[in-house]
């Protein structure tokens, strides 16, 4: 019989079916017809018996648990050479760090003046009792030093700004972070992992940190507006103490820096600096100590280790989660709108069809966790003013029934 569809013709013409390697192909020839009769063409059906659909993100997931895979077995080295053959763009072999500390200071007149210049802020911002605070000897006071310098403090010409090591100390924590919490023995299900990661691993926890070890205290920057934010945000956690940032309620609504809107006049209440500061300092020590990331973890699990314990021992909802409780069947996030200018996403969440609330962030999931608070902030506040009137309707009966005797 003629073939109908191209199943059919897989089926009956060899040529088009090829085994190479345990791996088989379906090559269907395009038809050599006019776009008219193209269009009257029978569609090529899915057979469900034989045929599998796999989306890209399913593929995405099966190489990561792949390279996770290898990664619990092999160890990190190992692992970085099968991303290397899987064709992704990784450094298998080690390389020489650069010094942090700028040498052009020096003249053949004082040819050691970045080093007395380095003595000079280091006792000037008195980084040797940070030193003990952090339980760390740096071998190189430079990467120190780097880590705490704000891009707005011209004076340091010896090292650059925190920038850098806050990207590397990023990804250093999360990296951690994630593995101490893949290896608890409580064998946390993928759905709390994600929850006590985003818990553990945002700018809200570190810049808490960050003011609990008094970080700021030693932080190089000559920005008036910044100090200001940065000494709000010291008092607000002195005051409701919010050390343990996201395990409570509060603070875990509460909006940083890189979540506002462009225009909008909400209060900045967690200053993006306390968290880059205490990232940097991560990324500080992994180079100083020789890209060694269990010193790097010895240290910051210590830092860590309350809220860390705390956040396992009750793993709290995120905000997304939430929303979704609250409102089941009626929350529909949007998919992420590319804000050219700005470099970052927007993303609207959708309240059954009647409410709106817009986040931005520099990624997907910030913007849609910003998102998703705005939303439970005006759903708990629209709660909370109910609660407020039924309270005032009671006391108001009350009061005209005592009135009536």
């Amino acid at each position: 019989p003629k073939p109908v569809t191209g199943w059919d013709q897989a089926d009956v013409n060899n040529d088009v079916r090829q085994l190479e390697n345990g791996v088989e192909t379906i090559n269907f020839a395009k038809p050599s017809v006019s776009s008219a009769v193209l269009d009257e063409l029978p569609p090529l059906p899915y057979n469900m018996l034989t045929q599998q659909y796999i989306s890209d993100k399913s593929i995405a997931d099966a190489i990561e648990a792949l390279i996770g895979a290898h990664l619990l077995t092999l160890g990190p080295r190992p692992t970085l050479k099968v991303m290397k053959w899987l064709g992704l763009k990784v450094l298998t072999d080690d390389v020489e760090a650069v010094d942090p500390l700028l040498g052009f200071v020096n003249t053949p007149e004082c040819p050691d003046m970045a080093q007395r210049l380095l003595q000079d802020m280091w006792q000037q911002f008195n980084f040797g009792l940070l030193e003990d605070r952090i339980k760390y000897r740096f071998n190189n006071k430079a990467y120190l030093i780097q880590a705490f310098t704000h891009a707005s403090y011209f004076k340091n010409r010896i090292t650059g700004c925190y920038q850098r090591l806050e990207f590397l100390g990023d990804a250093v924590l999360d990296y951690m972070i994630t593995r101490y919490l893949f290896e608890d023995a409580r064998q946390y299900s993928p759905g709390v992992l994600t929850d006590l990661r985003s818990a553990l691993v945002n700018n809200t926890i570190f810049a808490s940190l960050a003011v609990k070890y008094d970080f700021h205290k030693h932080f190089i920057a000559m920005c008036p507006g910044l100090h200001h934010m940065i000494e709000k945000f010291v008092k607000l956690c002195s005051e409701r103490n919010f050390f343990d940032a996201n395990f409570n309620s509060e603070m875990y609504m509460v909006t940083t820096e890189e979540e506002i809107d462009e225009g909008q006049e909400e209060d900045i209440e967690v200053p993006k600096a306390m968290s880059d500061i205490f990232e940097s300092v991560a990324g500080a020590v992994y180079l100083d100590a020789n890209r060694d990331l269990d010193v790097v973890w010895r240290v910051f699990f210590n830092l860590m280790r309350q809220t860390i314990e705390e956040c396992c021992a009750y793993p709290p909802r995120s905000p997304i989660r939430e929303l979704m409780e609250l409102e089941p069947g009626k929350t529909r996030f949007s998919k992420m709108e590319r804000i050219i200018e700005s470099g970052k996403v927007r993303v609207t969440v959708d309240i059954g069809n009647k409410m709106k609330f817009t986040g931005m962030g520099r990624n997907y999931r910030i913007a849609k966790t910003t998102a998703a608070k705005r939303a439970l902030k005006y759903l708990k506040s629209l709660e909370e003013q109910k609660l407020r009137d039924a309270e005032r309707n009671n006391q108001s009966n009350g009061d005209n029934n005592s009135n009536s005797y």
